[in-house]
């Protein structure tokens, strides 16, 4: 179903409409829409008013992306003064984000905030990333949970912390950058970053994807501490262990396309050391060689296919044009 979309008072699309293409836009251009916030919901109806309304303190302009929800959000959000851009059925979060994109693009935002709709933000905060763009010459900054020891003041449960922390080594490895809180919700975007950045996942790994984009751009990351609640109820439609393999699954799959021999190749050299010294070191102790050298065999096969897949794929990068 394709996308529509309402201004504030629920008229259709055609008055809401940017006449700048996106892909026309160059770095000179003067902005139309200021800055913007956007905001990807789902279900939110209880939180969505009370977030806009906060919002619209610091925006030019609000947008809320109604990612298909089956209850009264949109309508909500159009009554606080918000637009809203329908997607009509629930295409997922990586969509919803992609949608805040494709808004700054078209109507040529100076700069663009994306916040979560369940009140988990503080909207308060938004100057402060806000000013970190200006401040830093940030591209890209992320409303951390965790940067220069910001952890310590939130209450996040300790199974979160350890998945987020799997998800941030994973991010980091497979982009070269290294971040407190890859997977924060809460961030802002220069113009540049706006123009340059192109998403593809629609699924949760969007948040890691931004990431690998902005690092094959060159693009400037920063971070500022924020402080989240998760004293809300429902403030996750997904099961966070569901959603933290989901997230895992697809930084993997990205991690590997761009930089294969630290996905495949460094684990199987690893893998076949491991063999050779375990070999060398078994061949004292006869007993010991004898039950060892199943795993030694089974280690050398993956550590064999780790390196071979590496070098095919990085073979497979060699002939492909890049995309950027």
């Amino acid at each position: 179903m394709a996308t529509t979309i309402l201004d504030s008072t629920g008229r259709h699309s055609e008055n809401l409409k940017s006449p700048y293409n996106a892909a026309e836009l160059t770095a000179g251009q003067e902005s139309k829409a200021g800055l913007m916030v956007a905001i990807p919901a789902y279900n939110e109806e209880v939180a969505i008013g009370s977030v806009i309304a906060r919002c619209r303190k610091y925006a030019d302009s609000v947008v809320v992306i109604d990612d298909g929800s089956n209850d009264h959000t949109a309508e909500v959000a159009r009554l606080v003064g918000a637009d809203v851009i329908s997607h009509g059925v629930n295409k997922g979060y990586g969509a919803a984000i992609k949608s805040c994109f494709d808004a700054a693009k078209s109507w040529r935002a100076s700069a663009l905030v994306i916040i979560d709709g369940d009140g988990q933000h503080n909207p308060d905060d938004i100057p402060l990333l806000v000013a970190e763009l200006k401040k830093a010459g940030a591209d890209v900054v992320i409303g951390s949970r965790f940067v220069n020891g910001n952890g310590k003041n939130q209450r996040i449960p300790a199974y979160r912390k350890v998945g987020m922390k799997v998800l941030d080594l994973a991010t980091a490895l497979g982009s070269g950058l290294k971040t407190s809180d890859s997977q924060s919700g809460f961030r802002a975007y220069s113009a540049k970053a706006i123009r340059e950045i192109d998403l593809e996942d629609e699924g949760m790994g969007i948040g890691s994807e931004i990431l690998f984009k902005a690092a094959e751009k060159r693009l400037k990351v920063s971070e500022v501490p924020i402080k989240a609640r998760y004293d809300l109820r429902g403030t996750s439609t997904e099961n966070p262990v569901i959603h933290g393999f989901a997230c895992l699954g697809s930084i993997l799959k990205m991690g590997s396309q761009r930089r294969p021999m630290m996905f495949f190749g460094v684990p199987g050299i690893a893998l076949l050391v491991s063999c050779v010294y375990i070999t060398f070191t078994s061949l004292a102790d006869a007993t010991m060689a004898s039950s060892v050298s199943i795993a030694v065999m089974l280690c050398m096969i993956a550590g064999t296919l780790g390196v071979f897949t590496a070098l095919v794929l990085m073979s497979i990068q060699s002939t492909v044009p890049s995309k950027s």
